[in-house]
């Protein structure tokens, strides 16, 4: 008699406990409390409680029920349904309540309005608007950032009086440079390709406490595209080309990149390759950084030859690649794992202000190179990250 109470009631406990559901967000896996459940008449109803949970027992399994919350897009299943899939329902976010998500301050994912300190924000379509050809060239071109050029391959950002090894650049979360780097102007920036950039983040402030002492001046972090799932058993195939001519200094940009996606697995390819002429001055500068003359090596020896067009700042062209790689693998809802992988090589790149100071006798250059280069950047990381609680910890990165 006491077995058959016992596996009563162990029969009685999965029916009940079969009949409870737990409703959670489909980015975070947090549950959503206060989800209205009813049927097609509306004549039975239901609300899950803080922890996202609800007993859909008034319901039959065939009954076709509906989710709905303020801020989710209205959802649609069955019970039979639902207990097929662990008796989860997963709801998205509606679009509008969907604010810019800032990671610069925690290193987690925060919404803009919930971060007490001062952050510029470049998205995706600001660069696609502004159509930098450096990613030097997008940080002046926000209006945020002061960015120091002495050549056409330059690009030094300044916050805040700040410049180098007092400002922290980071490209998806790992970092460019340190404390013990020069303390002169640095043009590693534009080794940070802007095709593949997402979005931009810039702390104005000290991010000493989370960055460390080399982050006194502010932080510059830089996160790029990744690689995106198809969702479903099915191939998706996406693709992006551009070629870009600019007559200031006649660039030639070519850039293509394409993504491969299936349900679990996920790979994005990202090559770019600029080549720069000599940058041409407009015609209203000032008469001192004419170039009305250069030098050129022949028979052996440097010999000064005139200019034709003193507006043209020769030598200040230069080439440079940039490649990416992004692979992507998630076997469930819950974790992501994302290896990453960049490399940036450039020329040599002449600093033209050296290259037009006359000598002592004022009959000739007292330079007839100064350049920098070659410069090459290679990194790789790989980030883990789960989604939802755990015993000890709310996310895991």
């Amino acid at each position: 008699m006491q077995r058959l109470l016992y596996l009563f009631a162990i029969l009685f406990y999965l029916t009940i406990s079969a009949q409870e559901i737990t409703i959670l967000d489909v980015d975070t896996n947090e549950p959503i409390p206060n989800v209205a459940i009813y049927n097609l008449d509306r004549s039975k109803t239901a609300l899950s409680d803080f922890d996202g949970k609800c007993d859909i027992s008034l319901f039959s399994r065939k009954e076709r029920i509906t989710f709905k919350h303020l801020s989710y897009q209205i959802r649609k299943s069955t019970p039979s349904q639902i207990v097929r899939h662990d008796r989860r329902v997963y709801m998205t976010l509606k679009a509008e309540q969907l604010d810019e998500v800032v990671m610069s301050v925690s290193k987690w994912e925060q919404q803009k309005k919930d971060v007490p300190n001062k952050i510029a924000f470049i998205d995706a379509r600001e660069i696609a608007f502004t159509n930098p050809q450096t990613s030097a060239d997008l940080l002046q071109n926000s209006g945020k950032v002061f960015v120091q050029k002495s050549q056409l391959g330059g690009g030094s950002p300044m916050i805040r009086g700040f410049a180098t090894n007092r400002l922290l650049m980071s490209v998806d979360g790992v970092r460019m440079n340190n404390a013990i780097f020069r303390g002169g102007n640095l043009q590693n920036v534009i080794s940070i390709d802007p095709y593949t950039i997402k979005n931009t983040e810039i702390i104005f402030g000290p991010g000493s406490v989370i960055y460390g002492s080399d982050a006194i001046g502010g932080v510059m972090n830089f996160y790029t595209k990744n690689a995106e799932f198809s969702g479903s058993e099915d191939t998706s195939f996406t693709g992006d080309a551009n070629y870009r001519y600019a007559t200031a200094n006649s660039e030639n940009t070519v850039h293509f990149d394409f993504n491969l996606g299936r349900k679990e697995w996920a790979f994005l390819t990202s090559v770019s390759y600029n080549n720069f002429g000599d940058l041409k001055m407009g015609k209203n500068g000032p008469e001192s950084y004419l170039r009305n003359n250069y030098v050129i090596r022949k028979n052996g020896s440097d010999q000064l030859v005139p200019n034709k067009n003193p507006r043209e700042q020769k030598p200040t062209g230069y080439e440079q690649i940039n490649l990416m790689q992004k692979i992507a693998y998630r076997p469930n809802n819950t974790w992501n794992y994302n290896l990453g992988l960049y490399y940036s090589e450039t020329s040599d790149y002449s600093r033209y202000d050296r290259l037009i100071r006359p000598n002592s006798e004022d009959n000739g250059l007292r330079s007839s190179e100064w350049y920098y280069g070659p410069q090459q950047w290679f990194m790789g990381n790989l980030q883990l990250k789960k989604q939802g609680k755990g015993i000890f910890y709310d996310g895991l990165k």
